[in-house]
This record gives structure tokens, C-alpha cells and sequence, in this order.
């Protein structure tokens, strides 16, 4: 593993998209009664592009017109689009329990896929602490019951959406790498995103929420600005300094990181167990860490 030092603000990004995003999840509670995903999904999604267009045109900063802007829409159709759609569609069909585990791979498939796709290095420490977190995953939701039986179909289309979702990692390291427009890709990729809300809510309906109380504007201001507008800029802002194996295992921390958030926002329950599986998680997320400490002490 090279020992040059590791980017500070870049992980420090990648680190925070997974705290918002994980936090999301639960505040996404409060408006999910009052509507179907595909329309809470095109809100939003597209209030985010909507705001974060105007923030560009104010600057100056309009992307142009070209094949890579144009590249850049079409991935947003794949992700945030088309994994929204494929997890909808598997949630549907399978138990929470394989979609967790089901997810658990993505901090593995990514780096694999960069170092395809882009060659990018991959030491044997992200592999392996990969392995670790999802082990400490499995742990943790050994003690779980499932809220129903798995299905192949359902699984199937949930690991279409790591996969898509994996290939995201590795199109917005491409994008970014070496360019200083990580807030044009992340624009550029919610536009997209919007066009693939279009197409679900025109499958499933358009049924918007009420928003009938300050606790559901104020959850809905949230998934906007902090959820989307935060999450995807620091995503690509992180993939701008960043190797996919750097970003990818940080998303591993998910686990941890949304227990903790349940915890302080609604008081869920944390069990012995839960804390051994965290301890497990972290360790595996420190792997490249404590291996680039102990060479360099050695060099």
C-alpha cells in the first residue's frame, strides 16, 4: 500500500454523507405513512436539483452542453434512479434481514470494480476489512427476526441495485478525478435522478404528503437539503480526492452509524450484541488504517 498520507476533507465527506444519509432513513419514517416512495423520491430529488440549479446559474457555473454532461445525466438515471427503483422493487418481495446482507457487499464490489474498470489499487487490507464489516453485519442482525420469508426474485433485484449502485462509486470516481466540478456532477446526477422519479411515480401513482404538521416540513426540509442536497455533493466532492476503496469502506460504517442514530433520535433499543458487532465493524473499517501505521513505523 502506497504511504502517501490519506485525504482529510475526502474522508471527512465520505464520513458524513453516510451520517446524513443513515439519519435520513429514520426521518424518512415521518412522511412515509403519508405517501408512496416514488413520489416522496420525486420531491425529493427534484427540489434538491431544483435548488442546487439555481445555486450554478447564480454562480455562473452552468455545466455545457456536451457528451459528458450528457454522460453525467444518464448515470443519475442509474443512481439515484434506477437503484431506488430496483430497491423498491425488492423490498416488496423480500425480508429486511437479506436486504441488509444483500447491501453489506457493497463496500467489496465497488473497489473490485474500480480496480476493473479504472485500475485503480487494492491493497488486501479493504478486501479483507470488507469481510470483517460484513461479518460484524451478520452478527448483527443474527438476533433479528426476518418480517417475513426471502425470495430469489426480491434478492435478485436488490443486488441489481448494490451492483448499480457499486458502478455509481466507480462512474463518479471518473468523473471527478482530477476535476473540480464534484458540485456539477452532483447536480447533473439528481437531474437524472429526477427524470427516473418521472418514471416511477408514472408506474405507481403520484401521491404526495400532506404535510400537515411543522414535524413533516421540517423532516421533508431535511431529506432535501441534508439527505440529497449534502449527501450527493460530499459523495462526489469525496470521489473528486479519493480511491472507490477509500469511500467504499466507509460505507461500511452504515451499520454502526444508524444504530447510533436510532438510538439518539428514537430511542431504539442497542443490545450487548449490537455493540460486539459494532466493535467488529470498526475494526474491519480500520484494517487500512492500522496497516499503513504499523509499515510506516516500520519504514
Amino acid at each position: 500500500m502506497h504511504r502517501e498520507g490519506v485525504d482529510g476533507p475526502g474522508l471527512t465527506a465520505s464520513l458524513l454523507s453516510v451520517v446524513v444519509w443513515q439519519a435520513g432513513l429514520i426521518v424518512q419514517k415521518v412522511l412515509a405513512p403519508q405517501t408512496n416512495a416514488g413520489s416522496l423520491m420525486l420531491i425529493q430529488v427534484g427540489f434538491a436539483a431544483v435548488l442546487m440549479w439555481a445555486v450554478l446559474f447564480m454562480r455562473g457555473r452552468l455545466p455545457p452542453l456536451r457528451l459528458h454532461t450528457g454522460l453525467n445525466v444518464a448515470w443519475g438515471m442509474m443512481a439515484p434512479g434506477l437503484v431506488f427503483g430496483l430497491g423498491i422493487a425488492g423490498a416488496a418481495r423480500t425480508d429486511g434481514i437479506s436486504i441488509a446482507l444483500i447491501w453489506g457487499f457493497l463496500p467489496l464490489l465497488g473497489p473490485f470494480l474500480a480496480r476493473l474498470i479504472l485500475g485503480e489499487p487494492l491493497h488486501w487490507t479493504f478486501p479483507t476489512g470488507g469481510l470483517i464489516g460484513l461479518g460484524g453485519l451478520a452478527l448483527m442482525l443474527s438476533d433479528r427476526a426476518a418480517a417475513g420469508g426471502a425470495d430469489w426474485v426480491g434478492n435478485g433485484l436488490v443486488l441489481a441495485g448494490v451492483v448499480c449502485s457499486s458502478l455509481s462509486s466507480v462512474i463518479a470516481r471518473f468523473m471527478n478525478r482530477g476535476r473540480n466540478t464534484w458540485f456539477q456532477s452532483a447536480t447533473l446526477q439528481l437531474s437524472g435522478g429526477v427524470l427516473m422519479g418521472i418514471v416511477i411515480v408514472l408506474a405507481t401513482g403520484w401521491d404526495p404528503p400532506a404535510l400537515d404538521g411543522g414535524t413533516s416540513v421540517l423532516a421533508l426540509a431535511y431529506l432535501i437539503l441534508f439527505m440529497t442536497v449534502f449527501n450527493y455533493v460530499a459523495f462526489n466532492f469525496a470521489l473528486s480526492r479519493l480511491t472507490v476503496s477509500w469511500v467504499g469502506l466507509t460505507a461500511a460504517t452504515a451499520p454502526v452509524i444508524g444504530v447510533a442514530v436510532a438510538w439518539l433520535l428514537i430511542g431504539a433499543e442497542v443490545s450487548a450484541l449490537d455493540l460486539m458487532a459494532t466493535g467488529i465493524i470498526i475494526a474491519g473499517v480500520a484494517l487500512p488504517y492500522l496497516w499503513r501505521l504499523a509499515t510506516s513505523k516500520r519504514g
